[in-house]
């Protein structure tokens, strides 16, 4: 693993250190990088220290999947967000339960381990904007049981692109680009649906010009249909 300017690939975990400390964080804030190509990744425990922050994803799109017997269900990880991979829920989880990873997009993660922790303990601003991070992912997996709570699959991805346009999208003339190549396998563990439900359902919205297929992702209408807000405002 190669290592860098945690603080220079993601200023905003500075946030909030005075000017005149920067400089000396910059070079305190060091962390060793480790870079995933797509496909399967299947954590080693041995290969990290855990006993510091986490991995914190610096580019790239991973998928956390939990399987509890024929159900499954997953999450989108990106840019910003904070992961712990070898804490295990199996280990004190009643219900047996299974996590895997998938990198959808080459991945780099950085290893926040318990000497990246000493070396930014005088700046305690480094540490609130991590736990700010954490609290952030809850927050879309919140959101995510709001879409799957929808009972028609349509409402479900229109909601489900729309949060991966906030977190991803780029905007193109009348439409948000969304670089993001999920399969309608992964669409339907998002959205707790069926695959072939899921299809028929991109299907009827490629006709209404809602969302369509792109060699990099899939592309929304940069206009948020009436009934979808109309669905948020109860929710």
């Amino acid at each position: 693993m190669s290592t860098a300017a945690l603080l220079r690939l993601d200023p905003d975990l500075g946030a909030g250190i005075p000017a005149s400390q920067r400089a000396k964080a910059v070079r305190a804030c060091r962390a060793e990088v480790l870079e995933l190509p797509e496909g399967r990744w299947q954590e080693d425990d041995a290969d990290f220290d855990n006993s510091g922050f986490g991995l914190i994803v610096l580019s790239g799109v991973l998928c956390r999947r939990v399987a509890q017997s024929e159900s499954q269900g997953a999450e989108i990880v990106g840019p910003g967000d904070l992961l712990r991979p070898w804490d295990h829920l199996a280990e004190w989880s009643t219900i047996p339960i299974e996590a895997s990873w998938e990198v959808i997009q080459p991945s780099r993660l950085a290893l926040l381990d318990s000497d990246f922790a000493r070396r930014a303990a005088p700046y305690p601003q480094v540490a609130a904007q991590l736990v700010r991070r954490a609290l952030i992912r809850s927050r879309y997996l919140a959101i995510l049981v709001a879409i799957i709570g929808q009972r028609r699959v349509e409402t479900r991805l229109t909601m489900l692109f729309w949060h991966l346009a906030d977190r991803f999208g780029q905007m193109s003339g009348e439409w948000v680009d969304i670089p993001v190549p999920l399969t309608h396998s992964t669409l339907a563990e998002l959205v707790a649906a069926r695959r072939p439900s899921v299809t028929t359902a991109l299907s009827n919205l490629q006709d209404q010009g809602v969302v369509l297929r792109t060699h990099s992702g899939w592309r929304l209408s940069g206009t948020v249909p009436p009934d979808l807000l109309e669905v948020q405002a109860r929710s």
